[in-house]
């Protein structure tokens, strides 16, 4: 015989509640959280049913004193919403019309039940715009009992506004104080339209633009359409500030071509995305593209998990679909404008999804001019002249392929930018990349002009005479790809082979037919300018051979007392130092020419001392014709312009207008008569010129091309320069030597002091060589 019965379902009330409130919820302020949501929706609800405005109705919260109040002017809530809704877990009030209308925030339905994990009792007080009277009704936590009558409610006659107030004494062991209630509800709040105080402070109405940090001002708006993908569609705005940074604005949404409320306002490296459903704040979204996009998602589609403390899987896949919307559209809208070429992000995005055309805009290097042209003007650049990409940095081939007759694009050695430039260039531009060596044909000396055996005799006499180079042969050839030398080392002798159809060539060769007096010189700036820099490794008075034969040959020169070398041992690291803020300028000096152990020569300049450059020497103007190619770096040694056919009695040089062949400076000094007897056989061959400045004092440090020996020249004026006049730099070696007098360039910041203008200027030098 078998025996049936019934086992009761039953619940332990106690433990139920700290489910409800302490575990699904992410923390115990999420009281606070629910019902700041319930009152908003309330709001909303009644101002949708009510046709009023957002804008003037207000949550208020209370904290303090172990109780929380949330008082709202919302729709309030009937007997029935109370009685079956809030205080019955479970069951949602929210999904009528007017709910779904008015786009409220809740559907969960946990109600009154979210509270009771942190508070001991709760009381609501609750009128309903169409009521008559007040529903007041509480319950405290130790009176709970499922299926129990343990809720009080009554109903009272007042002329008490519609809205709800919720009143709960919380339990001493979660204490919430106006500082952290603040700090909690910020997140949720902040971009409520309706105005939210905890206690006075104001905590909502901040716009996303506001929150993004820049404001319309910060960002400039490049494109304006509409755009669409999958099922999404809406209004890009694409707006990019002054660094290529892109903020965008996705509205007027559609999903499956239905009106979906709501926006997306995001900026890049913007960091964290949050997800926001009618302004309220839900939770942080985890979505990534390769922009950094980062900021607000706010969408009626949007829905948390029953915590809270995360967006449901559906929710991140609609927004992970826009964010790819977008940045596929950001990358066209940014494809037509210059910010391409600044936003890495943008370069790694169409790299990644091998849209290379859009690389359009972003630029590349071109020697030997070193412009930067936009990719998309490769094809098309000097059509007269040939075409070649260089992938690596190896300045022997940079100098090599860089030429009047071949443009060489330069690629960039970091990433994206490289491997962008690389398939543009392959794919698209169509130019090939440099072979190791260019084919050389040389020519022979019988199918020579007379002309063209002239220059290269003259050639070999400057390399012999200014260079001390003996062991150099120097041919025409025709050189592949546009290069313009080619230099091979044979045994001890330098082969150098020069471009027959160089410009620069022909303009030297126009000079021996029409000014047979300018030739040598135009030889001479065609050896310091075009071919120095491509022998430069190979020129002895580089190297510490060379150095110690120029030295040799400056010491025979020496008539008069020299100091002692050993006491300016530490010149030139003081003279580092000082560049680098580490010493006093007044060091350098003593180190330098100071204490009177040097010779002190005076010096005077006259106004009948003061000519110009165009007076003096216009062949050097003249000669600009003879292009000269960039330097690899513009403060390494360089040869000066010699000219020791002129002879000129001037002391200081000025030239009306700028000149790139006189690196722009505008004032020429000429260094004293003794110096040029003595020393000046150094200022003949490269060196690099320094100058620093301070009080009463200019010196110039001029150094060899191997760094081991300087000629140091110490200026003492006897008007001080300004008071803030005190500076120090390397510049641009564009020392000019003539006959009998040696000039070097004066800083801008130094005209001032040597100007002549009434009486004569005198002022005191010291000179010296120091290895």
């Amino acid at each position: 015989m078998t025996a049936t019965g019934r086992i009761m379902f039953d619940v332990e009330t106690s433990r139920i509640l700290q489910i409800l409130s302490a575990e699904i919820y992410d923390s115990p302020k999420a009281i606070l959280r629910e019902n700041v949501q319930n009152a908003y929706d309330a709001i909303l609800m009644r101002c949708t049913a009510q046709n009023l405005k957002v804008e003037e109705r207000r949550i208020q919260i209370t904290v303090g004193g172990g109780v929380l109040k949330v008082e709202d002017d919302g729709i309030g809530m009937t007997e029935e919403v109370l009685r079956q809704n809030f205080w019955k877990a479970g069951s949602s009030g929210k999904r009528s019309e007017l709910a779904q209308k008015s786009g409220v925030i809740g559907t969960f339905g946990i109600g009154a039940l979210a509270n009771f994990g942190v508070c001991t009792s709760l009381r609501v007080e609750t009128r309903h715009i169409d009521a008559t009277e007040t529903l007041v009704s509480g319950a405290r936590r130790e009176d709970l009992k499922i299926a129990q009558e343990c809720i009080t409610f009554d109903r009272v006659a007042d002329r008490r506004s519609p809205g709800t107030t919720v009143t709960a004494e919380l339990d001493p062991s979660f204490a919430i104080d106006e500082k952290s209630t603040c700090d909690y509800l910020r997140q949720y709040v902040r971009f409520l339209p309706v105005p939210v105080f905890v206690n006075e402070t104001m905590m909502s109405q901040e716009t996303f633009d506001e929150a993004l940090g820049g404001g319309d001002t910060a960002f400039e708006v490049i494109k304006t359409r509409s755009v669409s993908g999958g099922n999404y569609g809406g209004t890009l705005q694409t707006a990019v500030n002054a660094q290529s940074r892109v903020r965008v604005r996705l509205t007027n949404l559609t999903l499956s071509g239905n009106p979906l409320r709501g926006a997306l306002y995001l900026v890049q490296q913007g960091g964290q995305t949050i997800g926001f459903r009618n302004l309220f704040g839900l939770a942080p979204i985890p979505v990534s593209g390769q922009y950094g996009f980062g900021g607000f998602v706010n969408l009626d589609i949007l829905h948390p998990t029953a915590g809270r403390e995360a967006l449901s899987r559906e929710s991140i896949q609609h927004v992970t679909n826009m964010l790819n919307l977008i940045e596929s559209a950001v990358s066209a809208d940014l494809a037509a404008t210059d910010h391409a070429d600044q936003n890495q992000q943008f370069q790694q995005y169409i790299l990644g999804q091998g849209s290379i055309a859009l690389a359009g805009n972003v630029r590349i290097t071109v020697l030997p001019e070193k412009p930067d042209v936009k990719l998309s003007q490769v094809a098309a650049y000097e059509p007269g002249k040939s075409k070649f990409f260089y992938s690596q940095r190896d300045p022997t081939i940079l100098k090599r392929f860089a030429s009047e007759q071949a443009n060489l694009f330069h690629v960039s050695q970091t990433n994206p930018r490289r491997k962008l430039q690389l398939r543009y260039l392959n794919e698209i531009a169509k130019v090939q990349e440099v072979p190791d060596k260019p084919i050389v044909d040389r020519i022979p000396a019988s199918k020579l002009g007379f002309d063209e055996t002239v220059f290269l005799i003259r050639v070999r006499a400057v390399l012999l005479d200014q260079y001390l180079m003996p062991d150099v042969e120097v041919e025409f050839a025709t050189i592949s790809h546009g290069v313009a030398f080619q230099v091979d080392v044979k045994g001890d002798t330098l082969r150098v082979a020069i471009a027959r159809d160089m410009p620069a060539v022909k303009v030297v060769l126009e000079f021996y037919h029409s000014a047979r007096e300018a030739f040598d010189p135009f030889v001479q700036d065609f050896v310091r300018e075009q071919l120095y820099p491509q022998i430069r490794d190979h020129v002895p008075s580089s190297t510490k051979l060379g150095r110690d034969a120029l030295f040799r040959r400056i010491q025979q020169n020496k008539e008069l007392f020299r100091v002692d070398y050993s006491d300016y041992g530490e010149a030139e690291s003081l003279l580092a130092d000082y560049l680098a803020g580490k010493v006093e300028f007044s060091e350098v000096v003593r180190a330098i020419g100071g204490g009177g152990r040097a010779p002190i020569q005076r010096q005077e300049v006259r106004r009948d001392q003061v000519g110009t450059v165009e007076q003096e020497f216009p062949g050097i103007i003249e000669s600009e014709a003879v292009a000269a190619p960039p330097a690899t770096n513009e403060f390494e040694a360089a040869p000066p312009i010699i000219r020791e056919e002129v002879k000129s009695d001037m002391k200081v040089l000025t030239v009306s207008d700028p000149h790139p062949k006189l690196n722009n400076f505008q004032m020429f000094l000429g260094l004293s008569d003794r110096l040029n007897k003595r020393e000046g056989e150094f200022l003949h061959y490269p060196h690099t010129t320094k100058v620093i400045w301070g009080s009463h004092r200019v010196v110039y440090i001029f150094t060899d091309a191997t760094g081991d020996l300087s000629l140091y020249y110490d200026i003492e004026l006897r008007e001080p320069l300004g008071a803030h006049e005190t500076g120090g730099s390397m510049f641009r070696t564009t020392t000019i030597v003539t006959a009998d007098r040696i000039y070097v360039p004066v800083p801008k910041e130094l005209e001032k002091a040597f100007q002549i203008i009434d009486h004569p200027k005198e002022f005191f030098v010291r000179f010296d060589t120091v290895p």
